[in-house]
């Protein structure tokens, strides 16, 4: 009988704590998705003030090259937009989330398929794959980098003829 309760109790604490890995799992998955959302929309209204709370400060634990490099990447690419060119997402997908350090980190590998769409013609889209790291602040989950995004499927050219960062 002691035995049985022993197992029984071995079997509880693992389910709790798969539980908890899970939930951190979702955690992060839902700040992703819930970014992918902002970013949409701000390109979009060419106003990413949206986007920046899901991002980690430095105070926060943020790399700051890595945060600088992965924002500086997002506000070039909103720059290099044409005053009427709309974004549209076709896909978002979170691929793979693996929290680590006690719940503290975490890595997100997503899959974004995207097209840039002037007088409702597309004039570019690729299939972006990105990780990013993924930090637990005060604020709850926070982008605090990322690696470059490996494209593919690319069509067209980026950034566009007559662009603020292409000039013919």
């Amino acid at each position: 009988m002691l035995k049985r309760w022993i197992w029984i109790s071995l079997i509880v604490v693992v389910a709790l704590w798969l539980a908890g890995c899970s939930n951190s799992e979702s955690a992060v998955s839902k700040t992703v998705e819930a970014t992918a959302d902002a970013v949409l929309s701000g390109l979009n209204r060419r106003n990413l003030d949206a986007v920046e709370p899901f991002f980690a400060t430095a105070d926060e634990g943020a790399n700051a090259a890595g945060l600088g490099e992965t924002w500086e990447a997002l506000q070039v690419f909103a720059d290099q937009l044409g005053s009427g060119d709309q974004v549209q997402f076709h896909s978002f997908n979170v691929e793979s989330v693996a929290v680590h350090e006690e719940n503290k980190l975490a890595r997100v590998t997503y899959r974004l398929h995207f097209s840039v769409v002037r007088n409702g013609l597309p004039i570019y889209s690729a299939v972006a794959i990105q990780d990013l790291a993924v930090i637990r602040t005060t604020r709850g989950w926070r982008i605090s980098g990322g690696d470059v995004p490996r494209l593919g499927d690319i069509t067209g050219l980026w950034p566009p003829r007559g662009s603020a960062t292409n000039n013919p």
